[in-house]
């Protein structure tokens, strides 16, 4: 029986890198991940995976940079040909699990400090935040009165009820959308 680090039975041109994939696409590369000897190992780990992005970016190895989850991204929501995608930032909030678990979208309350020079306190961020969350919960339960009536409406007249858009949760989502966009002017 062959070692899992022999690296006789590898395919020549097949990178442990799964990101990249095969060199040469051909039926001989068409074996499963685990024909490859001593593992396909993790693709973050490669040096020069893209995952882990520019290895040419100054301050690669800073806490801040692209990888941060509140660096602020390009508006993927809009056309690249548009102004708003050369005038607005994305900043990720990451997700609060523990505050309903997968029952709603919650965000957590933890303070970007990117947020700073644009003059959001932490105290304004953490009343968006929980204003969000409180809206949040109670739009998304499932048992709520209200969505399990537009459940019920929305069988009995075979989702046209959804299609004008008075159920519970397009309601709520509209006015938050709305109270988020009087609050960014």
């Amino acid at each position: 029986m062959s070692s899992l680090n022999d690296d006789d039975d590898t395919p020549k041109g097949l990178s442990a890198d799964l990101e990249r994939g095969p060199a040469v696409l051909d039926p001989q590369h068409n074996k499963s991940n685990l024909s490859i000897p001593g593992g396909i190992g993790s693709a973050i780990s490669s040096s020069n995976s893209s995952i882990i992005g520019d290895p040419d970016q100054p301050g690669l190895g800073d806490e801040w940079g692209p990888q941060h989850p509140c660096f602020p991204h390009l508006n993927p929501h809009v056309p690249v040909t548009s102004t708003e995608y050369q005038t607005t930032r994305i900043i990720r909030i990451p997700r609060d699990w523990l505050i309903a678990g997968d029952l709603a979208p919650t965000f957590s309350n933890m303070y970007p400090e990117i947020l700073d020079p644009v003059g959001i306190s932490e105290q304004e961020f953490r009343r968006v935040i929980e204003k969000l969350n409180t809206t949040l919960v109670p739009t998304f339960n499932p048992y709520n009165w209200r969505n399990i009536l537009d459940g019920v409406l929305g069988v009995l007249t075979a989702w046209i009820w959804e299609d004008f858009g008075l159920t519970n949760i397009k309601t709520k989502l509209n006015e938050l959308e709305t109270w988020i966009d009087r609050l960014s002017r």
